[in-house]
């Protein structure tokens, strides 16, 4: 199917989705700032269509923002999933991609692709690496395709989960831009006492 075929180029895709990211107008996106865990800072843009207001919640050690679900008027995007932890220490771009392909590999058995490739970029403040899968087990009312992004911006380890029900690639650009502007600030050290 010529859908399933093109979730393959998404390398070549998001390279030059890179390209024209910046042609989208200032004003169609909002700048926000999320407390993370630990008391840093989690800073990115994402376009007004996404919604003013995410679901941002903190579960356990995980910093939680959702965008959507969307209804079908704002395909192609139906799900905007963000989860971040901190490290220890910050995150190697070795260590990184170590853990984008656990990730792969615990997508492997519902992916209908049998060759998953890992795409990189980089932004202003961060790493990441991204890949793309189709569900071979889809049914109706669930997503068939997903696109992962893990991202590194100092101590936080980022996951960003793109969930369409159709496979257009369209969300790209914006997907793109909101993870390039992301930023995260540490808290501030504790005076000594």
């Amino acid at each position: 199917m010529l859908l399933k075929s093109a979730r393959n180029t998404a390398a070549v895709y998001f390279g030059l989705v890179l390209m024209f990211s910046a042609a989208a107008k200032a004003d169609d996106w909002i700048h926000k700032s999320f407390k993370t865990v630990g008391g840093g800072t989690l800073e990115f843009e994402f376009p007004k269509s996404w919604g003013k207001k995410p679901d941002y919640n903190i579960v356990d050690s995980i910093t939680d923002i959702q965008f959507g679900p969307f209804g079908t008027r704002a395909k192609p995007i139906f799900l905007v999933h963000i989860q971040a932890v901190v490290a220890v220490d910050p995150i190697s771009d070795t260590d990184l991609m170590e853990i984008t392909k656990i990730d792969v590999e615990n997508y492997k058995n519902t992916a209908f692709e049998t060759d998953i490739p890992i795409s990189d970029f980089q932004g202003p403040n961060i790493s990441a690496h991204l890949f793309s899968i189709t569900d071979k087990e889809s049914k109706r009312g669930e997503y068939d395709y997903l696109t992962m992004a893990v991202i590194s911006s100092g101590k936080l380890l980022i996951k960003c989960f793109f969930l369409s029900s159709d496979g257009a690639p369209e969300f790209g650009p914006d997907a793109m831009q909101m993870m390039r502007s992301i930023k995260y600030t540490e808290p501030p050290p504790e005076e000594e006492k």
